[in-house]
């Protein structure tokens, strides 16, 4: 005769695989009743791109502090240079009305002349010019920021 325990294993094992096929079936139903995803992805990945870049410049900030504080001007020099690289163009994603577009100008170009200066800096071995235009840099950076957060409200 057969156990009690075996008899339960293959009744579990018979229902486990009948449920599997059920769920199969059931599942290609389901993928005809499928709605569209919402158009708006596009959007979503274009702030995905502004987000991605911001946390690019972020991180070359932190090797500017961290090149200044240790006097590794090769280190600041070159992310300065990436820093004034990214700034050439506008972030992917960046859609704004026109007298928007030409404050966000404003923030970039100074950026970017800001990031070439530090680079110089960093090149002629001036660490408190160096230093000096970081911060200004910086607070850049926070303006811009506080524009857009305005902006946005």
């Amino acid at each position: 005769m057969v156990s009690y325990r075996l008899t339960v294993a293959l009744l579990a094992g018979l229902a486990a695989l009948t449920s599997g096929t059920l769920l199969t079936n059931s599942d290609s139903d389901a993928q005809d009743r499928v709605t569209p995803i919402p158009n708006s992805i596009p959007q979503r990945r274009s702030q995905e791109g502004v987000e991605s870049l911001m946390h690019a410049k972020l991180s070359h900030s932190h090797q500017i502090l961290d090149g200044l504080v240790n006097h590794d001007f090769d280190s600041v020099e070159l992310a300065a240079g990436d820093l004034k690289k990214m700034s050439l163009d506008p972030p992917d994603g960046w859609k704004r009305n026109d007298a928007d577009g030409e404050v966000y100008e404003h923030f970039r170009m100074e950026f970017m002349r800001q990031a070439a200066q530090l680079e110089r800096a960093a090149r002629e071995k001036n660490l408190s010019g160096a230093a000096w235009y970081q911060q200004n840099l910086t607070a850049t950076c926070i303006e811009c920021h506080n524009y857009i957060r305005d902006y946005d409200r």
